[in-house]
C-alpha cells in the first residue's frame, strides 16, 4: 500500500525539538522532548484523522464496557458507609463494646475489605490465558456472570460472615479480570487523539460508581429503618451496572486488534468499519489497517512459538522492557500509596476524626468527597488528558496531593481526633477543606493517567504480560492498603497521613526524570519513544545480517529481539509505487 503524503508540513516544523543536534532519549530529564520528535515522525507518516470516528458509536461502546468500571466503584463508596450502618453492624457483630472491641473491630473491618483486593489479585492474574484465546468481549462477559453471582451471596448472606467474606472475594476476581481487560479494549479500539479520554472513561465510570455507592448510603441512612433491608439494598444495587455490561456486551464489537492477531481479518475489518464510521475504501481506515497489521505481524514474527512464561521471562530479561516494567510498577505504586483507597473505603471514620460524628454527618461528608471527585475526573477525562497530556498533571498532582496530606496531618495531629460531643472549630473546616483539595489533586492527574500509561507504554509483544503483571501489583498494593489503614487509623492514628504524603513527595522528580509524554500517538509509534537506537539515529539490522541464535534465543551481547523488531519492520514497511 503507497504510504500516504503528509499535509502538515507547518505541524510537523512545531513539533521539531528546539536542539536538533541534542540526542534525546527516554531516561534523560527531558523525556518530553522524545515525544516532540516521534510526533513530528507521526505527523509525517499518517494519514489526519477523519472527523467521522469521533462518532456517537465510539463513545457509547466505552460507556458500555465502562460498567464493569462502574460495579468496581460502587464497591469501593458503597461498602464503607454500609459497615458504619448500625442494621450492618448488628447483622454481622461488629458492635463495640457489645461485640468486639475497638482493636478486634479494625481487623475485623479489614478482613471484610481487603478480601475484594485478594480475589482482584488472582482475578488479575489469571485473566492472561482466557484474554488471550477467547478475546476481550468474552472475557467482559464471563467475569461478570461471576461479579453478578457475588452480588447474590453477599446480599444473601444472613448473618454468615464466612458467605459474606466468599462473595466479596468472588467479586473481587471478577474485578480483577476487568480492571485488565477494559483498558486494553479501550486503547486498542480508541482513535490516537482520544485514547486518554476514552481510557479516562474507565476512571471516570469508578467516581460514577463511587458517587453513587456514597450516596446510596447518606440517603438509607436518613430514609429507611434500621433493619436488615437497610443494609441489604446498597449491597444488591451491585448487580445492576453488572447486568448492564452483560446485556450490552452482546452488542459490542470485538477488538479488532485481537481479530487480526487470530487471523480473522475480515471480521476485523468489519469491526474497524462499523466502529470508525467509514466506508472500507477510506485512506484513513486503510492506513490504520495497514499500521495494525504491521504491529501484528511483528509480533507474530517476534513471538514465535514463544508461550506466555517465555514471553514474560524476556520482560524481565531484556533492558529495555524490564525498565518499562518497573516504571509502570512505579505508577501504579505512588497512585495506590496516595492512600485515596483507604479514605474511599474507610471515609466515615476519617470525616469522625474530623469532628462529623455518626453516621448520618460522615456519611453526608462522604457524599461531598465523592462529589468532588466525579466532577473533577470528569473535566480532566473531558478537556485535559488529551490536550495538556500525561507529565504535567502528573508532577503537579504529586505536589498538591503531598501538601494537602501534610497539613491535613500535621492540623490532626496537633490538635488531635474530635472527642464524640466536642463542637467542630474553623480549623476542622480549614481540614476538611484540605480533604476536598486532595480529592482534586488526586483527579487532575493520579486518577487515571497511570492507567492510561500502563495502557500505551508496552510493545505489543509484551503488552498484555506487562499489563497482567501491573494490575496484580496494583491489587497486591490495594490489599495492603485497605488491610493496614484501619489498624494504622487506630495504632500510629494521625500520622498515617505524613507516610502517605512522603511517599506521594517522591512521585513528582520519578515522572520528571523518567516518564515520556505519549500524548496523541498511536500505540505502534509510541514505542519508538522508548527505542533508544531509533532515537539516537542507529541503523537497523537487516535480515541479511541477522546473528546465529542460541539455545536461549539471544545473542551474547545483544537481545534477539531487537534483531527480530528490526527485520520485521523492514519486511513490513511499505513501499512506494
Amino acid at each position: 500500500m503507497q504510504r500516504q503524503e503528509s499535509n502538515f508540513s507547518e505541524d510537523v516544523k512545531a513539533y521539531q525539538p528546539q536542539n536538533p543536534k541534542r540526542k534525546q532519549t527516554w531516561n534523560t530529564s527531558n523525556a518530553a522532548d522524545a515525544h516532540a520528535e516521534v510526533m513530528a515522525e507521526y505527523l509525517a507518516e499518517s494519514v489526519p484523522e477523519p472527523r467521522e470516528i469521533h462518532n456517537f458509536r465510539t463513545y457509547l461502546i466505552a460507556i458500555i464496557m465502562c460498567m464493569g468500571a462502574a460495579a468496581y466503584g460502587y464497591d469501593t463508596g458503597f461498602f464503607g458507609g454500609t459497615l458504619a450502618l448500625p442494621s450492618f453492624k448488628k447483622e454481622f457483630g461488629l458492635r463495640v463494646p457489645q461485640d468486639l472491641t475497638k482493636a478486634q473491630l479494625a481487623t475485623k473491618r479489614a478482613d471484610m475489605v481487603s478480601l475484594f483486593q485478594a480475589g482482584s489479585f488472582f482475578g488479575a492474574g489469571l485473566q492472561l490465558p482466557f484474554t488471550e484465546k477467547y478475546g476481550r468481549k468474552w472475557s467482559v462477559i464471563f467475569s461478570n456472570i461471576i461479579f453478578i453471582a457475588s452480588a447474590f451471596a453477599q446480599t444473601f448472606a444472613n448473618g454468615s460472615v464466612p458467605v459474606f467474606v466468599f462473595g466479596r472475594f468472588l467479586g473481587g476476581f471478577a474485578v480483577g479480570f476487568l480492571s485488565l481487560v477494559i483498558p486494553v479494549y479501550l486503547a486498542e479500539f480508541s482513535p490516537p487523539s482520544i485514547r486518554g479520554r476514552l481510557v479516562g472513561f474507565f476512571d471516570i465510570f469508578i467516581q460514577v460508581g463511587t458517587l453513587a455507592g456514597f450516596w446510596i448510603n447518606y440517603a438509607i441512612e436518613t430514609t429507611m429503618e434500621s433493619n436488615r433491608f437497610q443494609w441489604q439494598l446498597p449491597v444488591f444495587v451491585q448487580f445492576f451496572p453488572a447486568a448492564f455490561l452483560l446485556v450490552g456486551a452482546f452488542f459490542v464489537p470485538e477488538s479488532p486488534r485481537w481479530l487480526l492477531m487470530v487471523d480473522k481479518r475480515e471480521l476485523a475489518i468489519k469491526n474497524l468499519t462499523r466502529i470508525r464510521g467509514i466506508p472500507e475504501d477510506h485512506p484513513y481506515l486503510a492506513f490504520e489497517l495497514n499500521e495494525v497489521t504491521k504491529g501484528v505481524e511483528a509480533e507474530r514474527a517476534l513471538r514465535g512459538d514463544s508461550g506466555m512464561l517465555r514471553i514474560a521471562k524476556e520482560l524481565f530479561v531484556i533492558h529495555t522492557h524490564r525498565k518499562r516494567l518497573l516504571f509502570g510498577m512505579a505508577l501504579i505504586f505512588f497512585k495506590t500509596f496516595s492512600g485515596v483507597q483507604a479514605v474511599n473505603y474507610y471515609s466515615p471514620i476519617i470525616f469522625e476524626q474530623l469532628g462529623f460524628v455518626g453516621a448520618k454527618n460522615s456519611l453526608f461528608a462522604t457524599g461531598i468527597y465523592g462529589t468532588v471527585k466525579f466532577v473533577c475526573t470528569l473535566i480532566f477525562g473531558f478537556f485535559v488528558v488529551d490536550r495538556v497530556g500525561r507529565r504535567i498533571p502528573l508532577i503537579a498532582g504529586s505536589i498538591g496531593l503531598s501538601l494537602c496530606l501534610f497539613f491535613l496531618g500535621g492540623y490532626l495531629t496537633g490538635v488531635g481526633p474530635k472527642a464524640e460531643g466536642a463542637p467542630r472549630v474553623a480549623g476542622d473546616y480549614v481540614a476538611i477543606t484540605s480533604l476536598f483539595l486532595y480529592a482534586a489533586w488526586y483527579c487532575f492527574g493520579w486518577n487515571s493517567v497511570p492507567l492510561t500509561l500502563i495502557s500505551e507504554i508496552f510493545g505489543a509483544r509484551y503488552r498484555i504480560v506487562s499489563m497482567t503483571v501491573c494490575l496484580m501489583w496494583q491489587w497486591l498494593c490495594t490489599f495492603s492498603i485497605v488491610r493496614i489503614m484501619p489498624i494504622a487509623l487506630n495504632s500510629v492514628t494521625t500520622k498515617t497521613y505524613f507516610i502517605f504524603g512522603s511517599i506521594f513527595f517522591c512521585a513528582a522528580p520519578f515522572v520528571w526524570y523518567f516518564i515520556p509524554e505519549t500524548k496523541g500517538l498511536s500505540l505502534e509509534y509510541i514505542d519508538r519513544l522508548f527505542d533508544s537506537s531509533k532515537r539516537t539515529g542507529a541503523g537497523h539490522v537487516n535480515e541479511d545480517n541477522m546473528p546465529t541464535l542460541n539455545s536461549s534465543g539471544m545473542d551474547e551481547d545483544k537481545p534477539v529481539i531487537q534483531y527480530l523488531e528490526n527485520a520485521a519492520e523492514q519486511k513490513l514497511a511499505p513501499v512506494k509505487e
